[in-house]
């Protein structure tokens, strides 16, 4: 692939994946206590740090999606969503092994709706892939450098 090419595709996925975690962050950030419930249903975690976990998350979510938006520590931020999404995948796949239909959280807060396991499994992975594509592949459009 050319390099003029390669550089824009990376740009475009990496504002991509940016925008998704930019937009999935907001509503969780604005009423942690919605999306506390939705950590509580995975049964996971004690008490103790839904909460936390409630307030955080979608911080680090916003803060990755807004440095790959705007190429500012884009390769931490892709590493951070590709660790995200490894652990969302797992989280699913164990809860569909546990029988749990429960919302994943991802851009609702309606705890009652059902899980699309599939549907997430099939975003997961496409994120996941754009955030190794732009975890792996320079900006500067130089694939010689990559070991």
């Amino acid at each position: 692939m050319p390099p003029r090419i390669a550089k824009r595709l990376t740009t475009l996925v990496r504002i991509g994946i940016g925008l998704v975690f930019a937009y999935s962050s907001v509503p969780k950030a604005l009423d942690p206590h919605a999306f506390a419930t939705i950590v509580t249903n995975y049964r996971l975690l004690p008490p103790q740090l839904v909460l936390m976990t409630a307030v955080i998350l979608p911080w680090v979510e916003a803060v990755c999606g807004f440095a790959l938006i705007f190429g500012r520590w884009e390769k931490g931020a892709a590493l951070l969503v590709c660790l995200m999404m490894a652990v969302f995948l797992c989280l699913t796949w164990y809860n569909a092994y546990r029988g749990l239909n429960i919302a994943c959280g991802c851009f609702s807060l309606t705890a009652s709706e059902p899980s699309h396991i599939l549907l997430n499994t099939i975003r997961n992975l496409f994120i996941l892939a754009a955030g190794t594509w732009v975890l792996l592949f320079p900006q500067d459009g130089k694939y010689d450098s990559i070991s």
